[in-house]
């Protein structure tokens, strides 16, 4: 048979042109496995298959490590958080194609990548790996390594809007608790601040101003990320916390390397929740939606909100607006009230009810 298990990962080995092709498919499905085998053999038999490539093709994880991060960091000299984020996005694709040759990686690999990824994040996440790996193969292409990108014509998942989770005060209560003394600050932080976690996770104490009660924030997606933001006391707590906690440049500093900021807290934002026993579970970004609708349900105008949160737009602002149920009812509540008194006071012999338009 021409699909054989080692190790608890399926290869493939068979002749094509009196050239043997024995590759791993990098998954423990043997259905699937086959399928990979049958998509690379049509490959092959189409001249699609890059067998006219001469000398053999690095693995994806040294063509990433030994090629692509270091062009990378000299390409994005001048913007380094633009090279940051290919090291941290390349991970998760090294941990899935890794032991794969370049010209072996087929469009079912990259399919059945789309699928397992799309159970572990949202289907934004996804569709940045998506776009990363497409970014790393024609790469590759250009280098000669490859004579088509297998990831071109992959569908990218459907995002919509995306839900929208305001936090209430006791499961914010109960997840703070839970949460890692460095998690805790953070989600603190951005629940009374309304900062982007990644904007939090990059605050460094240049740009801290416990005494006037602000931080600066120099960057962000938009030029009008750019801004102060004011902060309450809660969220000044956290600051001045942070910054007797850490002499570093970068307040919340990565564990492994702390001259660089934090760029996730995924698991820890995980087991909080899990410790903390909230269902439905929501995303650290929740935070910052919780803060948009606290903020406007205690009656913050909208154009100042989307000042505070560095919104290009206006309509942007207003997606974070959700109201909760008791808000609700005590808006209802103050119609009841409203017409009672117009009631009240028409019995009572007014000239002129309060609601009636003047002439």
């Amino acid at each position: 048979m021409s699909v054989y298990k080692r190790g608890g990962i399926y290869w493939y080995d068979f002749w094509f042109q009196k050239t043997r092709y024995r590759e791993s498919v990098g998954l423990g499905n043997k259905t699937v496995a086959l399928r990979i085998e049958a998509i690379r053999k049509a490959e092959l038999a189409q001249g699609r298959g890059g067998i006219t490539r001469h000398g053999p093709s690095p693995t994806f994880e040294d063509f990433v490590n030994k090629e692509f991060l270091p062009w990378s960091k000299k390409q994005h000299g001048t913007h380094p958080r633009t090279h940051e984020r290919y090291k941290v996005s390349s991970r998760r694709l090294v941990k899935s194609f890794g032991r794969l040759s370049l010209d072996a990686i087929s469009t079912a690999h990259v399919e059945n990548f789309k699928v397992i990824r799309s159970e572990e994040i949202s289907p934004a996440g996804t569709n940045r790996d998506l776009a990363m790996l497409r970014f790393l193969l024609n790469f590759a292409l250009r280098q000669g390594h490859i004579a088509r990108n297998p990831a071109r014509g992959v569908k990218m998942l459907p995002e919509g809007p995306g839900p929208m989770r305001v936090v209430s005060h006791e499961e914010q209560r109960r997840y703070l608790q839970a949460a890692s003394p460095l998690l805790s600050d953070i989600g603190m932080l951005i629940v009374e601040s309304g900062l982007r976690p990644e904007e939090a996770f990059r605050i460094r104490r240049e740009d801290a101003h416990p005494n006037q009660a602000y931080l600066f924030i120099p960057e962000g997606k938009t030029r009008f990320a750019r801004r102060n933001v004011p902060l309450t006391e809660g969220a000044l707590r956290v600051l001045k916390h942070r910054m007797v906690a850490t002499k570093q440049t970068y307040l919340f500093p990565r564990r492994g390397d702390p001259t660089k900021p934090t760029t996730t807290v995924y698991k820890a934002h995980k087991e909080a929740l899990k410790d903390a026993r909230i269902t439905p579970p929501f995303r650290l970004y929740d935070l910052r939606h919780t803060f948009g609708s606290r903020s406007a349900m205690a009656g913050v105008d909208l154009a100042t909100l989307k000042e505070i949160m560095g919104h290009a737009h206006i309509s942007t602002t207003m997606r974070y607006i959700h109201p909760t149920p008791e808000h609700k009812r005590a808006a209802v509540q103050k119609l009841e009230q409203f017409n009672a008194e117009q009631v009240f006071a028409m019995y009572e012999g007014h000239a002129e009810s309060p609601q009636k338009s003047p002439q």
